[in-house]
């Protein structure tokens, strides 16, 4: 996915990244999801969505630049990972 182009998109993104945060915390705070499990349905969802989109051999090709990404330290020095991850997909076909 491409970076926002204008605000408007910039705003619809931060809403997006807020709204899955507060789905993460309503897992965890009110029906007492281990994190382990919260993970695996937002990674399972979100594999999903990527084979839907773009198949299965373009899925693991994201999913491979992805984890160079985590290999090569992009999240060193972040405290909040999430929004890193829309850099690591940016130039990706979605």
């Amino acid at each position: 996915m491409e970076p926002p182009k204008t605000s408007a998109e910039a705003a619809q993104k931060a809403l997006c990244d807020r709204l899955v945060e507060a789905c993460a915390e309503t897992m965890f705070n009110q029906i007492g999801a281990p994190v382990e499990m919260i993970v695996d349905r937002l990674v399972t969802y979100c594999v999903g969505q990527m084979v839907t989109v773009v198949g299965k051999d373009g899925a693991v090709r994201i999913l491979r630049h992805v984890i160079q990404q985590v290999e090569d330290g992009v999240f060193d020095a972040s405290e909040r990972p999430p929004v890193v991850i829309s850099l690591m997909i940016r130039g990706l076909p979605w």
